[in-house]
This record gives structure tokens, sequence and C-alpha cells, in this order.
């Protein structure tokens, strides 16, 4: 599905009845990296772990991400949907998690593109998915959510389940153990 034009809405707006959710999810992930053996994640984004809507966006690179592990070096940004495996095959061709566009200029603008890491909670599927944001990029964009702007639509399959990120940390010489 290719991306049509947007009507941009304030997306703390439109996902204020599920900011809670949202901050639910954020406490998944940093219990994943914790039983990964990353043990020094810092919440650090503008509203990280809070179960209600705080006012302002964030202002700079010490408050854009939601997780910060000073060890690594590498940040994380928390990412979710509701959706299975199979309501985003009958959406798109192939089932994918999206990344907001936005999020990945961001992480472009700091130079952070090969140190920031999307952790996806799918918590209907029942699963924890990773990618590096340098590969999210790699893939269509697409349209997802109405009025918030075009989305990578990373391939399910092209996200790595938490053995295979750990796995790939140390690979490239992140991980700590």
């Amino acid at each position: 599905m290719a991306v049509s034009g947007y009507l941009k809405v304030d997306p703390k707006q439109k996902y204020a009845s599920e900011w809670g959710h949202s901050s639910d999810r954020e406490r998944v992930a940093q219990d994943w990296l914790r039983l990964l053996y990353i043990t020094d994640v810092v919440p650090c984004g503008n509203g990280t772990l809070i179960e209600s809507r705080i006012p302002g966006y964030h202002t700079d690179i010490s408050d854009r991400f939601d997780f910060y592990s000073p060890s690594l070096g590498i940040y994380f940004e928390v990412t979710g949907s509701q959706w299975t495996k199979r309501k985003s095959a009958e959406r798109f061709e192939n089932p994918i998690l999206a990344v907001l566009k936005a999020k990945v200029d961001d992480a472009y603008s700091y130079g952070l593109e090969d140190r920031l890491w999307f952790i996806f909670v799918a918590e209907i599927q029942g699963e924890v998915r990773f990618i590096k944001c340098s590969e999210a990029r790699k893939h269509p964009l697409v349209d997802y959510a109405r009025g918030e702007g075009p989305y990578y639509g990373v391939p399910w399959m092209n996200w790595l389940p938490p053995f295979r990120f750990q796995l790939e940390l140390l690979r490239r010489g992140e991980g700590s153990k």
C-alpha cells in the first residue's frame, strides 16, 4: 500500500486515552532489556513510563527517545500495536510492523541511526521484537495510522526476536554479557 497525503494531527491528542497503555509497553520493553542483561537502561524520553499525558514535547536528544543504556551507548524507542500478524496480512501483502518515519528522521538528525533500536511490543500477538533504526529505513513507506505521516512498513520477519537481538549486539561488540 503506497503512501498518500496526510492531515497532520497531534499524536498526544490522538492517543490521549491510550497514554497509560503506552507506559505499559515501555515497562514490558524495559523488563525485556533487563532480561537480556542490559541492566543500566535509563528512562529518558519525555513522558516515558508516565501513565498520564504530560504537556510539551522533546527538546533535544536528551529526552527524544524512551531509554538509554550508558554502557552500550545505545538508545531505545518503544512502539507497538494491538494488531496480530493475521490482521496485518489482511491489510498489507505481507505482515508488517510499522515505524513512524518522523522518529527515524529524528534519529538521523541526531546522528543516531546506528545507535537507536526500536522495540516493538505486539501485546495481542505476545511478541517483543527489535530492529535497528538504519535497518527500518531500508523498507518502503506505507499508510499505517491516519494523520500521523508515513511509516516504514518493516516485514514482521525482519524484526529480531529477543535472542537474535542479543546475538546481534554481541556480534557488533555492543553487548556487555
